[in-house]
Order: C-alpha cells, then structure tokens, then sequence
C-alpha cells in the first residue's frame, strides 16, 4: 500500500471522530485543543492579508469545518482532499459544489486562481514537499497568501513522547501476562495503517518554501503537551494557555506545530 493510500484510509476511518473535533471551543484533551488553536492561527493569518470576497482554497479540508467557517466570514472557499469520505461529509453539510477529492500534488484549478490557500495537517505526510510547494505556488495569484502548518522537529514534548512510547512497549510483555494471569482480556491490535508523519526545522523548511517562491510574512508555533500522557490525564487548559505564548521567539520553539503564512512571489 503506497503512502497516500495509507493516509487515505486512515483518514477514512476518522471521517466522524474529525467531525467532532471542533464541537468545543475548549476541549478538556491536547489533541482537540491543538486543531482547535490551529484553526484559529490560521483564521487569523487569512483576515490580517486577504480581505472579504478573496478566492481561498483549503486544501486538506478534511470535513469542510474550516472552509465553511471562511465561508461564513465572507470569503469565497473551495476544499480539497484525498479522502473520499472527508469529501462526502463536506459536500452533505455544506457546499456540495465546492467539494472535490484532489491530490495536493495535482491541484485541479488553473494557474493564478486563488488569493489564498489553507494546507493544514498535510505536508507531513507526504515523500516530499517539492510537488506540493510547486502546486500551492501555482494555483495562487501573484502576491496570494498561503497558510501552511507543519509539525516541529524540535519540540521537547515529541522527545519525551518517544521515550514514553518505547517504555510502554518495553513493558507490554509484562503487562500483558499480568492481564492473563488476572483473568483480563488481551487488548485488540491498533486497527487503523501507520502513516509517516515527517518533522521540520523552521530554518531549512523556510528556505525551501522560498526556493519555490513562496516568501515567509508570518510565524506562529502553538500546542505544548506530551500525547503520551493523555490517556492519563487531559492537557487541553495547558494547551490552550501555551497560546499566549505562539509569537514570541524566545518560547515558542518548544511548541509541537508550527504555522506559517507565506507570499506567492511571481
């Protein structure tokens, strides 16, 4: 199964559990929090440089949250994504017109269409980030925004979650023979595909962006907490306060995701 597929069907699975990510403006987990607070960066890079009435493409749009959302505000949206089911969920509850499985790599618009462009949660679970770029690049109107997230290499709590990760398998025989020995049932197997999920330092992805003329306007980096530790007690308050902090240069880099909103330079 190639990468996409993985992804496709991961994706597909998680049709209804992405659905109700938003529903609380202030979730008790990390994980919701962390969307949460993404959408709002990116909600907010597209008001401070397109104005009412600009063309904006979410591609990734998952279940359309986020275009119907600009939508609202006044801009003029369309949504893209692998996902089959991502796809039909945004067409039966928003805008069916505007709803379109598409890859990334091979946007389906002309050249020079769009004033904006929302890529949130997809760059890292491509091989590469060239065609993409490329793509984004092209479909945008000279001096057009784009607001792309990626997932930060340097961030301390994804070293701490990797080490909880490897202690909890090193454990599993153990814990998984007191079970037996207790009577317990065996726990079933994780159902849905590993995918790759690719990490970036600011400097050398900022470089790429611009080598595809693509210029960097804006920096913000959000979400403190270790995923490891949710099963155990929930972060979302530590989360959302982090917030406060997405700006500033000195703390922010130990944030999990970054944003960036960039220039089509044409």
């Amino acid at each position: 199964m190639s990468t996409k597929e993985q992804v496709n069907e991961l994706f597909t699975q998680t049709v209804d559990d992405w659905a109700r990510f938003y529903e609380d403006p202030k979730p008790a987990k990390m994980s919701s929090q962390n969307l949460v607070s993404r959408r709002r960066f990116a909600i907010e890079m597209i008001e401070a440089k397109l104005p009412k009435g600009s063309k904006i493409l979410d591609v990734g749009c998952g279940t359309g949250h986020l275009a119907a959302e600009l939508a609202r505000r006044g801009y003029d949206t369309w949504g893209t994504d692998l996902s089959q089911g991502m796809v039909d969920y945004a067409r039966e509850h928003y805008n069916r017109d505007r709803f379109q499985v598409a890859d990334i790599e091979k946007i389906p618009f002309p050249d020079n269409f769009f004033d904006g462009i929302v890529c949130l949660g997809v760059m890292e679970y491509l091989v590469t980030d060239v065609n993409a770029l490329r793509e984004m690049w092209r479909v945008l109107k000279p001096g057009g925004h784009a607001v792309v997230t990626t997932p930060s290499s340097i961030c301390p709590f994804f070293y701490i979650d990797r080490g909880l990760i490897r202690v909890r398998f090193a454990v599993r025989p153990l814990t998984g023979a007191v079970r037996r020995m207790l009577g317990g049932e065996q726990r079933p197997a994780q159902p849905f595909p590993k995918v790759q999920h690719r990490r970036y330092r600011k400097g050398n992805w900022v470089k790429l962006m611009r080598s595809h003329g693509l210029e960097l306007e804006d920096w913000a980096c959000h979400s403190w907490g270790c995923y490891g530790l949710e099963r155990f007690f929930p972060q979302g308050a530590f989360c959302r306060a982090s917030d406060r902090f997405a700006r500033n240069g000195l703390l922010n880099w130990v944030a999990s995701d970054q944003l960036s909103c960039v220039r089509a330079i044409k």
